[in-house]
């Protein structure tokens, strides 16, 4: 089907040899890029939320931050 009547162009084909090695880069890149996440120590839990809290000085989620404060 001939799409110029619409104002289209054809375009090149995305895929070549040269293409496919960038890609493979790529993918390592984001391997190297990924986010290591901090594991509370009473819980064993893994998240972006666990942190050293000013009061306990070390690893801990939310809840487990909660439970040794006395908060719950």
């Amino acid at each position: 089907m001939d799409l110029t009547a619409f104002g289209l162009e054809p375009q090149d084909s995305p895929a070549s040899e040269d293409d496919t090695s960038d890609d493979v880069d790529n993918e390592s890149d984001d391997v190297d890029n990924e986010q290591v996440w901090s594991e509370c120590v009473d819980c064993g839990y893994a998240g972006y939320e666990v942190q050293v809290r000013r009061e306990s000085g070390v690893l801990l989620c939310p809840s487990c931050f909660a439970d040794r404060e006395g908060l719950r």
